[in-house]
């Protein structure tokens, strides 16, 4: 099962008008086209200047129900210049028996970043606006406010290094969603090396960039998507 989503952040007052407004949107998760579960993702202020962006996924379907299958990821973040960077970030992620937790720390003043798993924690040089993969679309949101054009870049944490993502602006289209017809900004993201896999969000015009629709294939043809239901 995979995850997507979200993240924010610090302050300087110009920089706020770029800032994705605090938010709720709950999503229907399918796999292969057949219902898996639901997901809640969260952004919202914190105190002196930092944003929290939370997703909580649950199984309800299947073998995920049965398995009982619960995601929690949440990140911390801030603003540093014009961009959007990760504090902390922690991820449970829990199926049938099985546990798995991973923690991201970002200390700027240490010049360090820090990936925990398993018992191992990797150091890494630190990079300014570094994000966990919780916090891309939140970063995507800030750019598509901010009227970005062209290719998008991100410097995003890994369990043993950080590498740039890169994600490609489409036309406005129409797309069909629980809440009608709405108008979205299609983005790709671009692999160097995909090996069939491809990652596609849908951004909606009028309802504050908030991702309207999330699409993850594999390179074995499996789909994991993600359908807003409500945003709050």
């Amino acid at each position: 099962m995979r995850r997507f989503l979200i993240a924010l952040l610090l302050i300087p007052s110009l920089a706020l008008a770029g800032a994705p407004k605090p938010y709720s949107a709950d999503y229907e998760v399918r796999r292969n086209g057949e219902v898996l579960g639901k997901a809640t993702i969260t952004f919202s202020a914190r105190g002196g200047g930092q944003y929290e962006f939370a997703s909580s996924t649950r199984g309800t379907g299947g073998m995920a129900a049965l398995a009982g299958v619960s995601i929690d990821e949440k990140s911390t973040l801030r603003w540093v210049g014009e961009r959007l960077e990760t504090i902390d970030y922690s991820l449970r992620q829990k199926v049938a028996w099985k546990t798995r937790e991973r923690n991201v720390h970002v200390d700027a003043g240490a010049g360090r970043v820090l990936s925990s798993e398993k018992g191992n924690t990797t150091p890494m040089p630190y990079q300014v606006g570094v994000l966990d993969r919780n916090a891309i679309s939140v970063a995507l949101m800030q750019d598509l406010i901010a009227q970005k054009k062209g290719d998008l870049v991100y410097p995003v944490v890994d369990r043993t290094g950080i590498g740039s993502q890169r994600y490609r602006q489409g036309a406005v289209e129409t797309l069909a969603t629980a809440l009608g017809r709405q108008r979205v900004i299609r983005v790709e993201r671009i692999r160097e090396s995909s090996e069939g896999r491809t990652t596609t969000l849908w951004f909606g015009v009028d309802k504050a960039y908030v991702p309207l629709q999330i699409l993850q294939r594999e390179a074995d043809g499996e789909t994991i998507e993600m359908r807003v239901t409500a945003i709050r």
